[in-house]
């Protein structure tokens, strides 16, 4: 008779330790709009073509994972890849639309549509775009930063 005793502790200690974990986990609205103010500082530094601003969406470390598998990391190297493509084609407009949001400890798992559409000098408009997967890095002292985040091949 001693095991049905012991059930309604176990209820007890596990009801507890689920509502401690629930009590410290972000607020999914809270990380939605983090993302979303991040998306629109993306989508306006490609407008501006200010690969310096477009950088400090990026956590310090972040990457951008480009085609071919090339892996561009860090800030510094985030700002002169995509200096380097603004230069080419200039101001670039873009759209994102966030399909779903993850949460798993300190990461945020976004998935959704973009599309970016510009006209390089003496060239016709030119529109490409697709599905893309974005990770999103709690920061240390609050708010979002990419961690990394890569259009989907295929798409």
């Amino acid at each position: 008779m001693r095991v049905p005793a012991l059930v309604p502790l176990l209820l007890i200690a596990l009801t507890t330790s689920l509502v401690a974990q629930t009590s410290h986990s972000p607020d999914i609205s809270a990380v939605r709009q983090s993302i979303d103010a991040g998306n629109a500082a993306y989508i306006a530094a490609f407008k501006n073509a200010d690969a310096k601003a477009l950088s400090q969406v990026y956590d310090l470390r972040g990457a951008r994972l480009n085609e071919g598998g090339v892996v561009v990391r860090g800030r510094k190297a985030i700002q002169d890849d995509v200096g380097k493509f603004v230069a080419t084609v200039g101001p670039v407009r873009v759209t994102l639309e966030t399909k779903e949001v993850w949460l798993i400890d300190d990461n945020a798992y976004e998935t959704g549509l973009w599309s970016y559409t510009f006209q390089p000098p003496g060239k016709a408009e030119q529109h490409i775009g697709g599905h893309y997967v974005t990770v999103w890095k709690k920061q240390p002292h609050g708010g979002w930063k990419i961690w990394a985040d890569m259009g989907v091949p295929g798409t």
